[in-house]
């Protein structure tokens, strides 16, 4: 039995399913599992995904136990002859599985409740190994389990995420900050940067990565953008957003009017707002994008999106792109009645994007060293193109 205080806690997260082994599924519950620990301060170094086989399974949990103090699973408490998580728990920890009655009521009032038809294998989600613990479960049928033995402890929980989530968070996470004493937690802000390369934020940034302790500072790479992490272990998130705001400062000291965002911040928002400070709006004309700039701006919901075209490249004299993506951009405006309008036309030869903005004050126009018909593509241009609107607007305020 693990005491309180002893040593600093190490987990390990164990993902049970063999959907999630064949890519059918997604595995969005390893990527919130894993955010949630390092939230609350909690040493996550391992996940490992096992397939629906007893023998693997039961394999995984003994490695599991042998180098962490806590091993959190997601998966396999369903009723079904391949949802084998109770079975290995059972088997690992040395324990008889037992059945209880009261949970198998809350089951036959759920499905009641919801006109549903029990059958006799939901009993199976009765069965608890001896010594184990329920999690209540308000949300599915499937409770979770707290086991613990002389190596560790075990946390089952459902794999449904609206399940999983509130068990975690409000059973798992107070037990393990309790148990081995977790006053601190980990806290962190994203700097997002458009059309700049990992390489060379690296290189003016490099510094920081290598020298700073607490906060520490990452950067991780995506299509068109860079994130650039700052993360801070505080007793409080007030008190990491102290370690953090110098750092936070010092970064954009390095790239001015070069930081797209923050956080959840997306290029296509920030846009939105800059525009509805000034009261303008905003109309699009796109060739070889795909209407991937108009799609960003409708999925975000922007106010200042007022509509756009788009034009197949075949059906257009290509002549002159760059009088072509200003001619396009004069007659979106007249069509859609924008106080701007944005025209995108590539060229796929040159390797070239030719972008041109008329807004109340005159025209800018620029280049993006990017075209293409792939829909990767296509978003990237995206992205780059509203982010030198983004730029524009913020140096033009």
């Amino acid at each position: 039995m693990i005491q309180k205080g002893l040593h600093r806690m190490q987990a390990e997260i164990l993902m049970i399913g063999t959907e999630l082994l064949l890519g059918q599924i997604n595995d969005t519950n390893a990527t919130y599992m894993g955010q949630t620990l390092a939230d609350n301060g909690i040493n996550l170094f391992q996940k490992t995904t096992v397939g629906d086989n007893r023998e693997r399974i039961v394999d995984a949990l003994n490695l599991a136990l042998d180098r962490s103090d806590v091993v959190l699973c997601s998966g396999g408490l369903g009723p079904t002859e391949d949802d084998l998580t109770r079975e290995c728990v059972a088997q690992v920890v040395d324990a008889p599985l037992e059945y209880h009655e009261e949970i198998f009521d809350l089951i036959t009032a759920m499905f009641a409740r919801y006109n549903i038809q029990l059958t006799e294998n939901n009993k199976k989600q009765a069965l608890v190994p001896k010594g184990g613990t329920v999690i209540d479960n308000p949300n599915g049928t499937a409770p979770g389990l707290m086991v613990e033995c002389d190596r560790g402890m075990i946390f089952c929980m459902p794999g449904v995420p609206r399940e999983l989530k509130p068990m975690l968070e409000d059973s798992i996470i107070p037990t393990l900050r309790d148990r081995f004493e977790l006053d601190s937690l980990i806290h962190y802000r994203v700097l997002h940067i458009c059309g700049i390369g990992e390489s060379r934020i690296d290189d003016i940034i490099g510094d920081l990565m290598t020298d700073l302790e607490n906060p520490k500072v990452g950067v991780l790479a995506s299509p068109a953008k860079v994130r650039v992490r700052i993360s801070a272990k505080a007793n409080s998130k007030s008190e990491a957003n102290a370690l953090i705001d110098p750092v936070d400062a010092e970064i954009r000291s390095r790239f001015p009017n070069l930081i797209m965002g923050t956080d959840d911040d997306t290029v296509e928002g920030v846009v939105n707002e800059l525009l509805l400070d000034r009261g303008w709006t905003l109309a699009v004309v796109e060739t070889t994008s795909g209407g991937s700039i108009g799609q960003l701006m409708t999925a975000f919901g922007a106010q200042s999106y007022v509509g756009g075209r788009i034009y197949p490249l075949e059906s257009l004299d290509l002549t002159d792109r760059a009088k072509l993506s200003m001619d396009l951009a004069e007659k979106c405006m007249v069509e859609l009645a924008s106080e701007c309008t944005l025209s995108v036309v590539s060229d796929i030869v040159a390797g070239m994007t030719i972008a041109t903005l008329f807004h109340p004050h005159g025209r800018e126009e620029w280049t993006v060293g990017r075209s293409g018909r792939s829909k990767e593509m296509q978003d990237r241009i995206a992205i780059l193109t509203l982010e030198h609107v983004r730029r524009f607007l913020v140096e033009t305020q």
